[in-house]
């Protein structure tokens, strides 16, 4: 998402557009309900290494294996 200026943008503008999206449209249909946002902090909490973005290489039990980091689903 960061890897250059362009794609650095495009994160920012959805993020903050598609916040304000869900916003307005909770405040005009569901005005009771309220929205709570995690962002990578409250996905990975704060370890003490660096939050890898691409591929990471894990070795646990005798297996090695390189998996997409953060996940990708689907």
């Amino acid at each position: 998402s960061m890897i250059d200026r362009e794609h650095a943008v495009l994160t920012q503008v959805n993020n903050v557009v598609g916040t304000l999206n869900i916003l307005y449209a909770m405040r005009q249909d569901f005005p009771d309900c309220h929205l709570v946002e995690l962002g990578t902090m409250g996905e990975y909490g704060t370890p003490n290494i660096d939050i890898e973005e691409g591929y990471i290489t894990i070795e646990h039990n005798g297996c090695k294996d390189t998996l997409p980091y953060p996940k990708q689903p689907g």
